[in-house]
């Protein structure tokens, strides 16, 4: 894509003599909303640790803004503007909502304290609790919103809602569809494969390790057969 923020080309990567990538090729436009998905197991979040430098990939190219950051230091990679909300959601326990908000904290762009509290104002009312003591779905808010106190220009989610209840799952698809608005460019990856249609862009399916098929929304609706067979949908 000629306006790609973030582009993967040809990915491999492995776990010493196990290789889980092969070949993978992805992007995400500027502004652009991007699904990553595919059963467990298939390489999704390999993906997301080959972008962020946890796992570097062993060939291939990862390029964002137009710069090549495969081999960089994780931090470099979030320095560069990619915050990642990660699996698990991997909140601070012993610090309360309003310290590990301001722990990633960037002295720049839109995002402050006050603009996270506007996102999700129940992290408002949870400003003083401990991080171990918030609800899954309170957790995974304040793992969105750590990550948005970095002011990225991509964010990626890995397992957005996974776990949680159809009422904060609800919750979660709507404050990305309002980021999305302001022109945030997203990666998402989940299995939630209705709702993601309805909010993203363009989709990618994952199946052990390779690319196997990619679309737009009203592509992935058209192939009810796709979904089942990659996503058991």
């Amino acid at each position: 894509m000629a306006d790609a923020l973030l582009e993967l080309e040809a990915v491999e990567t492995a776990y010493g003599l196990s290789q889980v990538l092969f070949g993978v090729s992805l992007s995400v436009g500027v502004g652009e909303m991007v699904t990553l998905m595919g059963r467990n197991g298939m390489g999704k979040t390999t993906t997301v640790r080959s972008i962020m430098g946890l796992t570097p990939a062993r060939r291939g190219r990862i390029r964002f803004a137009g710069d090549d950051i495969g081999g960089l230091a994780s931090y470099k990679v979030a320095q560069r503007g990619i915050g990642l909300v990660p699996e698990g959601r991997q909140i601070f326990p012993n610090l309360t909502v309003r310290e590990n908000l301001l722990a990633t904290a960037v002295a720049r762009g839109t995002w402050t304290l006050d603009s996270v509290y506007r996102l999700f104002p129940r992290l408002v009312e949870r400003a003083s609790s401990m991080g171990n003591q918030l609800s899954g779905g309170e957790q995974q808010m304040l793992a969105i919103g750590r990550a948005l106190m970095t002011n990225p220009k991509l964010l990626i989610l890995d397992e957005a809602t996974e776990g949680l209840a159809p009422l904060i799952r609800a919750e979660i698809w709507r404050c990305l569809a309002q980021l999305k608005k302001t022109g945030l460019s997203i990666l998402v990856i989940d299995k939630n494969v209705g709702a993601l249609m309805k909010v993203a862009d363009r989709h990618f399916l994952i199946e052990r390790g390779r690319i196997v098929w990619k679309g737009s929304s009203a592509e992935l609706a058209a192939v009810p057969d796709v979904q089942h067979r990659y996503l058991g949908v």
